[in-house]
C-alpha cells in the first residue's frame, strides 16, 4: 500500500467515524426527548408516534394460505415430517 493510499484510507475512515458519531449524538438527543415526555408527560407517546419509521416497516397480517405455507415451510427446514 502506498502512503497516498494509506492517506485515502486514513481520511475515510475519520469520515466515518465522524459520520457515526454524529448519529450517536442524534440518537441521545432524542432519547432524552422521548424520556422526557415520558416522565413530565401525562400520557406517554404512543409507539407509532415516537417510531414512525418502524410503523411502515410491520409486515401485514397473513392469510391462512400463507400461514400454513410457512409453518410447512418451517417443519421441512427444522427436519419435521408431513403427517397426512
Amino acid at each position: 500500500m502506498t502512503p497516498v493510499e494509506l492517506n485515502i484510507y486514513a481520511r475515510a475512515y475519520a469520515d466515518r467515524r465522524g459520520q457515526e458519531q454524529k448519529l450517536q449524538v442524534a440518537n441521545i438527543y432524542s432519547l432524552a426527548a422521548l424520556i422526557r415526555t415520558m416522565i413530565w408527560g401525562k400520557h406517554p407517546p404512543s409507539f407509532e408516534a415516537a417510531f414512525p419509521d418502524i410503523k411502515s416497516q410491520r409486515q401485514k397480517e397473513m392469510t391462512d394460505d400463507q400461514m400454513y405455507a410457512m409453518a410447512k415451510g418451517l417443519n421441512a427446514l427444522f427436519g419435521g415430517e408431513e403427517v397426512d
